[in-house]
């Protein structure tokens, strides 16, 4: 019996056609669908079998694929349960909100079944790997205190050993396993960390997780401005590139900041 027979793939389509078709596809090879007609009915489901992967179309009657999105990302245990979206529409601002929402992937209408397979089997992997860090980083941080702003962090720059103050961090940006870290001389450092990671380790007065890949430093936010969908855009001191805080993260902004 292949591995993927316990995995459980939520898929909510309004088309009946469609949900048929691609209900019959991933059960073929082997894993476990759990089928909604509309995001109500899904948001339902998710909450009763809590799925390993959700993909869901976005144009749908009363309840939307971004609203069930927005839906269970507020619930942590959906934080990081991946959400692909399947959809019609391909222009790049449907992309860019979808994933200011902490959409996990796009594959527009229509698409090849092995590239729907491929992209199944890739976050499903990536989810299992995050899983077993995650569990590996609790054990670690059940007995480590939270840093200062003053704490040194002791880290190899092209295997040279190098000492960085907490408070000089500009950003973390999260690349795959790894994090960059930006400093705020401008030196960017590689290492082998996930975001989530440094967001239980660093001060949570000082740093915030603004995306899932995203934590800056607030000392150095210059201005905020409103961005479409009640979020905002931050941009940093002496940085040129402006961030985009997504709208799961937006209401603990608001809560450090009268906004």
């Amino acid at each position: 019996m292949r591995e993927q027979l316990s995995k459980k793939i939520l898929l909510i389509e309004d088309d009946i056609n469609v949900r048929t078709t691609i209900k019959e596809l991933l059960e073929n090879n082997d894993y476990v669908v759990f089928a909604a007609s509309d995001g109500k009915e899904g948001i339902q489901l998710a909450q009763e079998i809590r799925p390993n992967l959700i993909i869901s179309d976005i144009m749908m009657p009363h309840v939307n694929g971004y609203d069930v999105l927005k839906s269970l990302r507020k619930d942590p245990k959906f934080d990081d349960i991946p959400f692909v979206f399947l959809s019609a529409k391909a222009e790049i601002s449907d992309f860019r909100e979808g994933m200011d929402l902490g959409a996990d992937d796009y594959l527009t209408k229509p698409f090849r079944a092995a590239s729907l397979l491929k992209m199944i089997e890739n976050k499903l992997i990536k989810f299992d790997l995050l899983h077993k860090q995650k569990g590996a980083t609790n054990k670690k941080n059940e007995k480590k205190d939270v840093l200062t702003e003053n704490d040194k962090l002791f880290i190899n720059v092209k295997n040279k050993p190098q000492i960085i103050r907490v408070g000089d961090i500009l950003f973390i940006k999260a690349e795959g396993e790894y994090s960059n870290i930006h400093l705020v001389s401008g030196i960017q450092i590689l290492k082998r960390k996930l975001v989530k990671e440094w967001e239980l380790q660093l001060p949570e007065s000082i740093f915030l997780r603004i995306h899932r890949s995203t934590i800056i430093n607030l000392n150095y936010m210059e201005k905020i401005e409103k961005w479409y969908n009640r979020s905002y855009v931050i941009y940093l001191k002496n940085y040129p590139d402006k961030f985009i805080v997504s709208q799961r993260f937006a209401t603990k902004l608001k809560s450090n900041y009268i906004l």
